[in-house]
This record gives C-alpha cells, sequence and structure tokens, in this order.
C-alpha cells in the first residue's frame, strides 16, 4: 500500500488517527505512514485479532469478514495497556484492507461517566421525597421526579403557564423561575390549596450555568406543612409553659415573701420582747439601781440587733448598681477585718493572718467590704469569739481568666451536712441569734462583680471559703 500524500499525512497525524494495511493471510499490520504516539508500544509483529480484546473478538472477525465500509468500537492492546479505539474498514484498489484507528479511550469514559452521572440524578431525583425539576432557557420541564409528576402532572416539554394549575401559582413560579433564568437564587415560602387544604412549601429554584451563561433552572420544593404545624405546636406548648412557669414563679414568690414575713416578725419579736420587758421591769421599780445598767445593756444590744436585722434586709433585696474600678483587694481586706473584730468584741480573742497580693480587681469598694465583713462576721461567730481566722490573697491562672483568689480559714466546728445544701438561701442559719441573710449577700454581690463564692466545711475541722474574681487587663 502506497503511503497517502504528504497533505494527508499532516491532516491524519492532526486527527491523532493511525492508519495501517492488513494482510488478509497473516494478519498482520503494517503502517500506511507515521504513527501516533499514543500507537507507541504496538506488536506489529502478532496478527492484529491477537491484539484485540478476547471479548471483542468475535465481532472485529465478524466485521473482517465483511466486504464494504465499516466502522466498529473495540478494546485494543498497545503493549501493557488496554485502549478503546474505534475502528474503521476499507477495501483499496488492490484488494487488501486498510484500518483507520482513532483512541476513543477518553470519550468513551467521559461518556460512561456522563451516563453513570445521569443514572445518579434520576435515582436521586425519582427518590427524593419533596418535588425536583429542572427546566430550559425557555422554562419548558426537561426533567421531573415521581413527587413533582404526582403534584403538577407530566409536564416534559411545557412551561408553568401551559400546566393545570391556579393561576395565582403559575405566576408565583414563572415570576421565580424568571428570576433563576436571570442569575439570581431564589428562596421562598410560599401557601396553597391542595386538595382543599391549605399547605405551605418552601421553593427554591437556583440557576444552572455552562459557564457564565445561564442555561436552565433546578427548582425544588418542599412541603412544609407538618414544620409548620410543629412549630405552632411548639409555640403554644411554649406559651403554656410560659404561663405555667409564671404561674409557679408566682407561687414561689408568695411562698418566699411569706417564709420571709414569718421570720422577720420572729426576729423582730424577740428583740422587741427583750426591750418591752426591760423598760417594764424599769418602770415598775422592781430592779435595784445596781441591777439597771444590765436592763440598759440588754436594751441596746437587742436595738443592734434590730438595725442589723433591718440593714441586711435591706442589703439584700435593695437593687444596686455597681460602681467599679480598679483596685487592689487586701486594703479593702483589712478594712472589712479589722471592723469585724471591732463590732464583734473579738480583736483580742481571735488570732488573724492577712497574706499574699494579687493583681487590682474591678470592683464596687462598698459592696465588696461589705460581702467580707460578713464572711469574717460568719467565721468570727462560728468561733463563738476565740479562735484563728487566716486570709490568704493568690493569683490563679485559668484557660481563658485571670482571678484574683481570696481563701479565708477558720478554726469553728465546721458545718453540719444538712445545711450546707441551702446555706446561701435567705434565712437559712446555724445559729440561735442569727438571720440568715448574711451568705445570701455575698453571693450577690460576688456574682455581680463576674465572681464565684465557694466553701468546704468538715465537721470539728472549720470552714474554708473561697471566692475568685476576674482581674483586669
Amino acid at each position: 500500500m502506497a503511503p497517502p500524500p504528504n497533505d494527508l499525512q499532516a491532516l491524519l497525524a492532526g486527527l491523532d488517527i493511525g492508519v495501517m494495511a492488513l494482510d488478509e493471510a497473516s494478519g498482520l499490520l503494517t503502517p500506511a505512514g507515521p504513527l501516533p504516539q499514543w500507537l507507541d508500544g504496538l506488536e506489529l509483529d502478532r496478527p492484529f485479532l491477537a491484539l484485540v480484546s478476547s471479548v471483542d473478538q468475535p465481532q472485529v472477525r465478524r466485521a473482517l469478514a465483511t466486504t464494504g465500509r465499516l466502522t466498529l468500537e473495540h478494546g485494543l492492546w498497545v503493549g501493557s495497556l488496554e485502549l478503546h479505539v474505534r475502528t474503521s474498514v476499507a477495501s483499496t484498489s488492490t484488494g487488501t484492507r486498510s484500518l483507520a484507528l482513532q483512541d476513543v479511550t477518553a470519550a468513551r469514559h467521559d461518556a460512561r461517566q456522563w451516563r453513570e452521572l445521569e443514572a445518579w440524578l434520576v435515582t436521586m431525583a425519582e427518590t427524593l421525597p419533596f418535588d425536583f425539576f429542572i427546566l430550559d432557557r425557555d422554562g419548558r420541564f426537561l426533567l421531573q421526579n415521581p413527587a413533582s409528576v404526582k403534584r403538577f402532572g407530566s409536564a416534559f416539554g411545557r412551561t408553568f403557564f401551559e400546566l393545570e394549575l391556579p393561576d395565582a401559582m403559575k405566576e408565583s413560579f414563572l415570576r421565580a423561575a424568571s428570576r433563576a433564568l436571570d442569575g439570581e437564587q431564589v428562596r421562598e415560602e410560599r401557601s396553597w390549596l391542595v386538595g382543599g387544604v391549605e399547605r405551605s412549601f418552601s421553593q427554591s429554584m437556583s440557576p444552572v450555568r455552562d459557564g457564565e451563561v445561564v442555561v436552565g433552572v433546578l427548582g425544588i420544593d418542599i412541603d412544609i406543612t407538618p414544620l409548620k404545624q410543629s412549630e405552632a405546636a411548639l409555640r403554644q406548648s411554649l406559651s403554656e409553659l410560659e404561663a405555667t412557669q409564671e404561674a409557679l414563679v408566682r407561687r414561689k414568690q408568695f411562698a418566699a415573701l411569706g417564709e420571709m414575713a414569718a421570720v422577720v416578725a420572729h426576729e423582730v419579736r424577740n428583740p422587741l420582747g427583750s426591750i418591752a420587758n426591760a423598760i417594764s421591769l424599769m418602770q415598775r421599780g422592781v430592779v435595784s439601781p445596781s441591777e439597771q445598767p444590765q436592763l440598759w445593756k440588754v436594751i441596746a444590744d437587742e436595738t443592734k440587733r434590730l438595725d442589723l436585722l433591718v440593714a441586711d434586709l435591706l442589703d439584700f433585696v435593695r437593687p444596686v448598681t455597681l460602681t467599679l474600678s480598679p483596685r487592689p483587694l487586701e486594703p479593702l481586706l483589712a478594712r472589712a477585718l479589722r471592723q469585724t473584730l471591732w463590732t464583734e468584741d473579738a480583736e483580742s480573742a481571735v488570732s488573724t493572718r492577712l497574706e499574699g497580693s494579687a493583681p487590682p480587681v474591678p470592683l464596687d469598694d462598698r459592696q465588696l467590704e461589705l460581702a467580707f465583713a460578713n464572711l469574717f462576721r460568719n467565721a468570727v461567730q462560728a468561733m463563738n469569739g476565740r479562735g484563728a481566722l487566716s486570709v490568704d490573697v493568690s493569683t490563679e491562672e485559668g484557660e481563658r481568666q485571670r482571678w484574683a483568689r481570696v481563701t479565708i480559714r477558720d478554726t469553728g466546728p465546721g458545718m453540719p451536712s444538712e445545711v450546707k445544701e441551702r446555706l446561701f438561701e435567705p434565712f437559712v442559719t446555724t445559729r440561735a441569734s442569727g438571720h440568715g441573710l448574711g451568705l445570701a449577700i455575698v453571693r450577690k454581690v460576688v456574682e455581680q462583680h463576674h465572681g464565684e463564692v465557694r466553701f468546704e466545711s468538715v465537721p470539728g475541722e472549720g470552714t474554708t471559703w473561697v471566692v475568685r474574681l476576674p482581674v483586669g487587663e
């Protein structure tokens, strides 16, 4: 077979086609010109059929047994690679067979991928529980899943305008589709009458682009009626729960108010009774002049107790706006400790130690001094005015926050376990002369400073209080 002219060789090279003559007697191939690179490694010393994939050999043998021109696709071994080629067979004027081979492996692979993608898309569309459809550039249906067919009917090749739908629904869909064809992502909620019942749908239409050009629209319609119904039921339940909670809070508030009134009445009645008895004894002249100082002390002590109760009640219930400024803790603790020892007349019987330091803390001087004074007073009274009270100040490094840590230890008897769980509640106390507001005030003030307060107490071993306050930047 004569080689093709130069211009034809250039054309074949540009098409990446290999042209060969087939010797029908030996079955061997002879190149009719330079072979393309993809045919490097083709074993020309073996018969052509031996190079064809075994599964395709029957159809290639049948094709070679016929006359005339024909084209077929088959597998071909080129060295160790199995390629997929398109072979055109023609008879020459000399009676030999001419083969033109073109590598279509990549195209076949792409086609298979497209078929698989199409199969996935169809399967996905058919199994989706909501409406799924694709429109072309003219707004006509190209694809519908069964849910969409059930709702709109078979709409292939038609637009929304041509469907048997209510006019309002047609107009809504057409507006959304037009916006999507203009390149806009459309998401809306719509309500329609379906079988005479109003149902809610979440509608989404997205432009399908080929590069920068919008070639169609992908639409999804999800029936969200059950979700809306659940939302309405949840809102109703929350409303009922809120009303119930408000009623419970009111009951709790009334109960707390009644408890507070009873405690306050008890706390006030006892000092008033003692004061009234002392005054009555002096008015009736049944006490000697030497006994009167003792009665005057009773009146003064009970008046002081009433004054303290009123002050603590006001501190507990009065809303306070803190004025925070960075200050060192040590001077504040020293003042609160000194004032407590003097008030409790325990300066000589209680040994104290105040050590350590911490960076300045954003604090309200008056309110925080009140809180620490209550802790110190609680410790001194727990020790019956005798014992040791230590105060240690340090810095604690947290994961996100630095803390100023104040640790207060006393040598009192500790607290019984039944009191610990309610210790911060108002009017809970372990002392006959106490009214149970001091620690409630402590927690309120410390939390207003964004701090924390906790305690450890072992019967017979005393109590340790730890107050942590955030350190300013």
